[in-house]
């Protein structure tokens, strides 16, 4: 690692403090320069909280930084991304890009000249996903053509799925459908809850592609919060597949071996070392090791942090991790899948 990644923040809502806090727990790889908002009056007090500048624009804030990190509303990106290339100024944009086909026509036009934009899609990167992916790229399960996802809602969950299928921007076959379900209240973002039953929405889509790939997307945002509504994963390959955690391979001439992915963690059982992960393993492979360890995070902060390091690489060595292209294509698919769902009919997306 060389100096820290140098990064200015549009924006200070939730999302943005997620990165000022992540910048703070790891100083070894983090620097917030500044942050950029609309109306510096409503957020000078906040502000100092975090010891940072203000900036009217984010051109100002660019000049004092490597890149910039757009944590903005999802109907202010399309604008702010449009302005800040025609700037050349590099940008880690938070998802989606857009949010609908409008806003899709303006990126994608965006997108075709190739601006120095990458996209913070951090389900990819999240230590267990990230795990996953290595296994199919090591060739443990072989020929990977059918995926079953049901981790995160729209454009996360089709990141998943064309990432684990290897699908580039193919036409695919959508037939979706909406149910509604009782659940217990969710505990969103921490907040009190009682014995209420409420109702929960459940998208479960099916994804055909014209190479022959396959998927199921299944999803209820009530997993985000609930400890009533897991997280579910199956990666079906010609060799053997992968449930959730666990592998089941075959080693040839009629014979297989039963795996388990492994979190190699601290803080645990009477460790007084820092509740942080170290790696994760199935038998012997080594499938992901935590570049921040030991600093106390969740794997949805592991993941930003990874995002956050990619980004700073991109700008040393021009190696994408993530582009607006790439965004754009999972937001298609999620468009077209609510669509689906919206018509009740079989939607084509190119």
């Amino acid at each position: 690692m060389n100096k820290p990644a140098r990064f200015g923040l549009i924006g200070l809502g939730w999302r943005g403090e997620m990165y000022l806090r992540l910048a703070r727990q790891l100083p070894q790889w983090f620097e917030p320069a500044g942050i950029a908002v609309r109306d510096p009056d409503k957020y000078r007090a906040a502000a100092a909280e975090w010891g940072l500048p203000l900036f009217r624009t984010p051109r100002e804030l660019a000049r004092e930084c490597d890149f910039l990190v757009a944590a903005v509303s999802k109907s202010s990106a399309p604008d702010l991304l449009a302005q800040l290339a025609a700037s050349g100024i590099p940008v880690l944009a938070e998802t989606p890009p857009a949010t609908d086909e409008a806003g899709l026509r303006q990126m994608a036009a965006l997108a075709a000249l190739h601006p120095r934009i990458q996209v913070a899609e951090q389900y990819p990167l999240q230590p267990h996903h990230a795990a996953r992916t290595a296994l199919i790229a090591s060739g443990t399960v072989g020929e990977v053509r059918h995926v079953q996802v049901s981790a995160g809602h729209g454009y996360h969950g089709i990141a998943l799925i064309r990432r684990w299928l290897g699908v580039a921007d193919e036409r695919c076959r959508i037939v979706a459908q909406r149910f509604e379900h009782p659940v217990l209240e969710v505990p969103v973002r921490g907040r009190s809850v009682t014995d209420k039953v409420e109702t929960e929405l459940q998208d479960i889509a099916l994804l055909s592609f014209e190479g022959g790939q396959s998927a199921v997307f299944d999803f209820t945002r009530s997993q985000y919060f609930s400890p009533l509504r897991q997280n579910r994963i199956l990666i079906r390959g010609s060799h053997g597949e992968i449930r959730d955690n666990e592998v089941t391979r075959s080693l040839g001439g009629g014979a297989f071996e039963a795996l388990t992915i492994r979190r190699i963690q601290d803080g645990m059982e009477g460790s007084l070392a820092p509740a942080s992960l170290r790696e994760l393993r199935a038998g012997g492979k080594h499938l992901y090791k935590n570049l921040f360890y030991p600093a106390p995070l969740s794997d949805e902060e592991l993941a930003m942090a990874e995002a956050l390091r990619a980004m700073g690489e991109y700008m040393q060595t021009g190696k994408s991790f993530y582009s607006l292209k790439e965004a754009l294509d999972d937001l298609r698919l999620s468009l077209a899948m609510d669509s689906a769902i919206a018509s009740g009919s079989t939607v084509v997306s190119m």
